[in-house]
């Protein structure tokens, strides 16, 4: 099994102009900003950078970007829609920009109603290992596609594709953490912030596409075994409410681009159908940053006066 090194692994916005084009320059700089910050590797082209909006072009522009900025850290890049085509044509794209691997998700919006069957989840994955042989990380997201990865399919899938890494967002940190239990040793298990430190300390292989990337301190938080528990406690309200803010103030990704822009890095402007923040999400964001020393009060102030 290929190990990857334990650690963050950003998932990066597309920044996008007022017209709504994508700027590689503006995306080369976030990329630098999240590399230089100590990320371990990249997953681009996705849920954060508004991949339902991406042309193959733009993903083969990013891909190439990215691997040339990454210089030979894992780049993973998004591959998913609703039907198999559409998904293969999407990891063709990054495979033949020189992506080093691909994440793929289930099918969303198909499965609204009745759960998927585990042989059409399997399915897939398997279709596109075979379709644009890359190594795979697995993304398991139910609040987006209606459906769950369960252990046992994630066994299954295996069987079927190169995978070294899970990217696990599910709401239950239960189900994160089962799946560090019984795949530690065989593939980077990426977790969310929630189920973080009881995760990091039976194995997991790190975090991916949390908001605590927007701090220069982000990785002190692999120090937390090393922490007083007074310190602990202070670093999971701090990951409870980057999540909270980034995650469910308006729509994703926008706090999360907001936030980029109000620390000067260029974040960019939302693809429709994404609203923007309301004055008052745009506060929620710009208060966090403040609140763990992202962005100077005072400055924020006038910014937003």
């Amino acid at each position: 099994m290929t190990t990857i090194p334990v650690g963050r692994y950003p998932a990066p916005v597309a920044p996008f102009s007022a017209k709504g084009d994508f700027m590689a320059d503006a995306f080369a700089e976030l990329l630098r900003y999240f590399l230089d910050n100590g990320a371990k590797g990249l997953l681009i082209a996705g849920d954060n950078a508004e991949a339902w909006s991406l042309s193959l072009d733009e993903i083969a522009e990013m891909t190439r970007l990215a691997m040339a900025a990454a210089q030979g850290k894992p780049v993973y890049v998004s591959a998913w829609a609703i039907t198999e085509r559409e998904t293969i044509e999407r990891a063709r794209a990054a495979a033949d920009a020189g992506a080093y691997g691909l994440c793929v998700k289930p099918p969303h919006y198909v499965h609204s109603w009745a759960d998927a069957p585990a042989s059409a989840i399997v399915r897939r994955f398997e279709v596109v290992a075979k379709a644009v042989p890359l190594p795979m990380m697995v993304y398991n997201s139910p609040n987006r596609t209606n459906v769950r990865i369960t252990p046992d399919i994630l066994e299954t899938i295996r069987g079927v594709a190169q995978v070294e890494a899970l990217k696990d967002t599910d709401h239950d940190a239960g189900h994160q953490l089962e799946n560090v239990l019984r795949f530690h040793d065989r593939m980077a298990v990426l977790v969310s912030g929630p189920a973080f430190m009881p995760a990091m300390l039976m194995g997991a292989g790190g975090t991916i596409g949390t908001g605590m990337d927007l701090f220069a301190d982000a990785d002190r938080m692999f120090d937390f075994a090393d922490m007083t528990p007074e310190e602990r406690r202070a670093l999971q309200r701090k990951i409870f409410d980057v999540s909270r803010v980034i995650n469910t103030t308006g729509t994703i990704p926008a706090a999360y681009k907001a936030a980029f822009n109000m620390l000067g890095l260029p974040g960019g402007h939302l693809r429709e159908p994404v609203p923007s923040l309301t004055p008052a999400d745009e506060a929620a964001v710009r208060d966090l940053l403040v609140r763990y020393g992202a962005l100077d009060g005072a400055a924020a102030e006038r910014a937003a006066s």
